[in-house]
Order: structure tokens, then sequence, then C-alpha cells
């Protein structure tokens, strides 16, 4: 009798599975639903995979619910080759590169670099990073991610943890609790889950639309920056739940992410992140403050004692907190003109970051992130601490960064993405990932070749400046400032505001350039050509011969290798090669070329020419 009681309950258990199961196989063969996934092959190019930069969407239940952000467009090869390194990077914004975009971004700059250091080898830093994105994202691209045989992980995230997609305090929330989010993570995929949500949306779309209409704290995401759409709560206070459950999501998420690149015996170089303390005031404060003391501490002129007296009535107000380190700063720096010994740097210092840790409007991460990023990469030996934040106070005046790195709030400019380059590079090289090379020593070489030119640079300026035109930065929507070229470059930078079209920008830089005969300009515009279309033997000779013409062999070396390895029975390209490597000494590489273009052209008057001639030199006796 219990036999037949506990088969009953098996099979009206099995019942309702078994229908969900039908009904999620039926969906699935009409076609209903879709899957985004992380990477996705290049049309026409089968050789090829890209990030999707449709992406987003798998965290919507429509398109049109999803933020405008996308992942930069990169290609790389489907089949990682052999004796290769390839290294994926991860984050948000600032990882992005915003508002450079891929050639501006740490991963970005460290690969061009990693052209002139290591010319021969073949080095991917495939960039995965994308603005509004926070941890959740980066939990569930892991096995993705994983998917592309990776060597090393390069992660600079943070900022984007309460007001980002799924975010505590953003607008885009999700279900609510770290453990709900956790589960649409692992059902969203399902077709049901997809149904449902399109039930929800469809139900809820007409008092959405009645509510945009009245235009009281609606957000447009058309005529609105997605950082204005993106704060729902825009208080939220130091130590509140809120709070204290953006501190715990970061933490679990940035563990579960490292465990599991830590199973596949991937190292992780994990980097403190930076954001503007010192210029950038605090957006909102969530403790109270009586009108008159909150005009008293506005006005232009307000002593260090005035100061210090409203602190310590007031000590929880980020806006006391920012104005108190910023009368310190000032003192410190009279301090140092009249050579007094009086040192306020380091509590100036610690106001700011108090200032930053209580303002309500969390779009900078508190300084508490970075603790729980220093103690994981001390607790995980597979995890490389990357000291991202203190090379950038290091390069700041009076050692707190400020505008003199910072673009706004926590964007870099291009010479502090260089800076977070340069750390992850570092690291890299300190943790044995990468051969010694004399990187430190290359500073000034890589800013020479930056792939940021100035028509980048005034683009990203109208984009910064489109940000700052709207909340929070301002209340109400403000017009954008007009930018008016200074030359050339700029001008055709700002002709892409129009047409938005990459390619044209860069090869009108490239054309520029050659004309004013500025060959390593030419050849860094070039190079952005040929790494945006890998497969394009001829923008990589291009490159090369510019490069070339520069006097810059090594990134030379670099793209004349790439066109021959897409063309190898090209006599110019292999040609090209010869010349670099004789520019270059290396005697022996250039014999094994020309005797290839012999064999291809036996008769070839230059490759034999040039063999003479390489021969000569590399005889004991030259």
């Amino acid at each position: 009798m219990k036999k037949s009681h506990t088969l009953f309950y098996v099979i009206s258990l099995s019942i309702p599975i078994l229908v969900l199961l039908g009904l999620e196989g039926i969906l699935r063969i009409i076609g209903y639903g879709n899957s985004h996934q992380l990477f996705i092959p290049v049309p026409n190019q089968p050789a090829y995979m890209q990030p999707n930069p449709q992406v987003i969407q798998r965290y919507f239940p429509s398109p049109d619910a999803a933020p405008n952000v996308a992942i930069d467009t990169q290609f790389f090869l489907a089949h990682k080759p052999k004796d290769s390194l390839r290294i994926v990077a991860m984050g948000g914004s600032t990882a992005a590169g915003f508002p450079y975009g891929r050639f501006g971004a740490p991963a970005g700059i460290l690969q061009h670099r990693l052209k002139g250091l290591y010319p021969q080898r073949h080095i991917e830093v495939i960039n995965v990073a994308m603005s509004s994105i926070n941890t959740y994202m980066l939990r569930d691209f892991v096995d993705e991610v994983l998917a592309i045989e990776p060597d090393a992980i390069y992660i600079y995230a943070g900022h984007n943890e309460y007001l980002g997609v799924m975010g505590v305090g953003s607008s885009y929330q999700g279900l609510g609790s770290h453990g709900l989010n956790l589960l649409y993570l692992t059902l969203k995929e399902w077709r049901l889950v997809q149904l449902l949500q399109s039930i929800l949306l469809n139900i809820s779309s007409s008092s959405d639309i009645s509510h945009a209409d009245t235009g009281s704290g609606s957000n447009n995401h058309a005529s609105r920056t997605v950082m204005a759409s993106i704060a729902k709560n825009q208080s939220i206070a130091f130590d509140s739940p809120a709070y204290l459950s953006g501190i715990s999501q970061f933490n679990d998420n940035l563990q579960h992410i490292i465990t599991q690149f830590g199973i596949a015996k991937l190292p992780v170089f994990l980097s403190t992140i930076a954001s503007n303390d010192r210029d950038q005031a605090p957006f909102n404060s969530t403790y109270p403050l009586p009108e008159s003391v909150l005009s008293e501490i506005n006005a232009a002129q307000l002593s260090l004692s005035d100061i210090q007296r409203i602190y310590q009535q007031h000590s929880y107000h980020a806006l006391v907190n920012y104005r108190y380190a910023q009368a310190l700063l000032n003192q410190q720096r009279v301090n140092l003109q009249n050579k007094s010994t009086d040192n306020n740097l380091t509590l100036s210092n610690k106001h700011f970051t108090n200032a930053r840790n209580l303002d309500g409007l969390r779009f900078r991460a508190p300084e508490h992130f970075n603790a729980i990023i220093t103690e994981l990469a001390q607790a995980n030996s597979h995890v490389h601490l990357v000291n991202g934040k203190a090379m950038l106070n290091a390069a700041s005046v009076d050692g707190i960064i400020g505008n003199d790195l910072m673009l706004e709030h926590l964007h870099p400019n291009a010479q502090g993405y260089t800076l977070l380059a340069h750390s992850a590079l570092a690291a890299m090289v300190e943790q044995g990932l990468l051969p010694p090379a004399p990187y430190q020593d290359t500073q000034n070489i890589a800013q020479q070749h930056t792939q940021v030119s100035a028509a980048d640079i005034i683009f990203a300026q109208h984009k910064i400046n489109n940000l700052t035109s709207d909340y929070p930065f301002t209340q109400t929507p403000q017009p954008v400032p007009k930018l008016v070229p200074n030359n050339p470059p700029e001008k055709i930078g700002l002709a892409r505001i129009q047409n938005n079209d990459y390619l044209a920008q860069q090869t009108h830089l490239v054309n520029h350039y050659q004309q004013t005969q500025q060959w390593l300009l030419a050849a860094n515009a070039a190079s952005t050509l040929a790494d945006g279309l890998p497969f394009n033997a001829q923008y990589a000779h291009g490159a090369a011969n510019l490069y070339r013409q520069a006097g810059s062999f090594d990134y030379a070396h670099f793209y004349a290798l790439q066109a021959v390895r897409l063309t190898p029975n090209d006599i110019n390209m292999q040609l090209s090669l010869a010349q670099i490597q004789f520019n270059k000494r290396l005697f022996e590489q250039a014999l094994v070329t020309l005797k290839w273009v012999l064999t291809l052209q036996p008769e070839h008057p230059q490759a034999q020419q040039y063999l003479q001639q390489i021969k000569q030199y590399a005889s004991p006796s030259s």
C-alpha cells in the first residue's frame, strides 16, 4: 500500500514538471524568445568571433526596456592560436574606456603597448566591459569567457554596483533581492520565464505610458543620458540597509567570479578603482542640514576654523566633509608656500574620501569596495592586486585624484587611462604572465604611440558635455555646449558627431597626417584600422609601412608579421617584413623571409639584392 502511495505522489509531482518542460520545448521549437550569447560569429568572416553588441538585452523583457549600451566591436580568432596569450578584460564603463571607446580603454592601451614590447608574440586583449553593468553581469559572463580559453583575466569594476543594471538603487533593479537576482540569472534563458516577463510587461505598459505622459519624474531614454535615466532611489544613506546590500552583493559576486576563474586555474588581475574625489562635490547628502548652515558652507570665503566648527556639529554631511577637505587642502598649499612643516594632506584626503562615502547618489563606489578588492586579492593566491587607484593618486596634483586625471566624476582622461593600463602591465610582468621587458622606461613611447587622436579627444569631449549637461550634474537638462575645432583633426572628430562613422574618421586622419608628413600620427591612426579589421592584410601592411617610415620598428614589425600571416604569398608584404627585420638587425630572420620570397619568385631582383646586402651585414667580418 505504501509503495502505491509513493508512486502516486511521484506521478502527481512529475505531471506539472513534465507539462512545464513540454511547454518550454514547444516555445523553443516555434522559435519564441531569444538567447543573446556573449560572443557571436562575425558575419562573412567565419574564422572570427566578436562580443555580442546586443548582449545587454538578455537582462530585459524587451529591447526598449534596456539601456542604450553595448560592448565595443572587437574581432578575435574563433580558434585560439597555439602559443598565443589571451587576456580578457571585464568591468563597467571605465573598463570600457568611456568616452574614448575601445582604443582608449585600459585593455586597448595595454594591447597596443604589448605590440611594441613583444612584436613577435600573438597576444590578444579581449574586452567585454560595458557601461551600466556591474558584478551581476560579470558573474553571468564567466562561463562564456571561460569558453574562449583565456590565459588571464583583468577586472576593473565596482562603480555601478548601486545604480547599474540590477543595482539596489537603480531603475533597472531586477527582482530586488540578491537571491532573487541570482535566481533570475539562472532562469533567464528559459522561454517560459521570457514569456512571463512579456506578459507582465504588456500588463504594465499602459500604466507606464500614462505615468510618462505626466512628465513627473519619468525618464525618457531617447532624450536623456543613461546616467540620468538610471537613478531610481536618489538617496542611499551610508550604512543603510540598501548601502549594506550593495556591499554584500559586490563581495559575494566578486568572490564567486574569482572562485570560478580559480577553479579553471586562471590568474585574475583585480584592480582597485578610482574616482574624482578632489574636484567632484557630492551629488547628494542624506544627512539633514539647516538652510543657514548650507548657505554658510556654500559661501565663497570660508575659513578653515569656520568649516571646522561646522564639521564638529555636522560630521555626517557629505558636502560639509567636502568643504572641510577643500579648506584643509588650501591650507596645505599655503603651508608649502610658506615652507611650514604642518601637513594637512592626509587629513584632507580622508575627508574627500568621507565625502564620497557619504554621497547619497552612489555613482561613485564607496572606499569599502577597494578594501574588499584588496582582501580578496590577499586571500586568493591566483588573484593579483593591480594598484590602479594608487598609480592615479601618485600622478595627481596633491596626490589626490581630481580633474587633472578625471573628465568628470569617475572616468579618466587619456592620461589617466594610460596609467590604468600601465598598472595592469606592471602587475602582469611582476607575476610572470608576461616576460620581463623595459616597460618601466617606455611610458613616453607609449604616449607617442597612443591610438587616441585629437579627433577622438574632441569627440569624447562632446560625449562628456552631453553627460554633464543632464542629471545629476544639473537638475534639469541643459543645452550641450558647442565645440569649435582648432585644427583639421579636431574638425574630423566633430564631423563624426553627425555620421558616427569611426572608420571614415580614421581614414581621413591617415590621409591628413600623410599629407602633412606626420608619419607616427598617421601610423597610429592606420593601426586602428588594422586592429578594427584584423582580417584585412592591406590595412596591416599600411600600418607597418607607416610605422617604418616613422622609425618605429617594433610596431612596424608587429603589423608586418600580421600582414604576412594573412597573405603569406604576397611578395611586397614579405619584402616589407624583410626590410623591417633588417632595420632591427634581425638578420637571420630577414634571410629566412627573403629565401621564402625567392621560393615564390626565384628571379626577383629586389629580393636578390636585399639578400646580398643582408649577408654582408650578417657576416662576422662586418
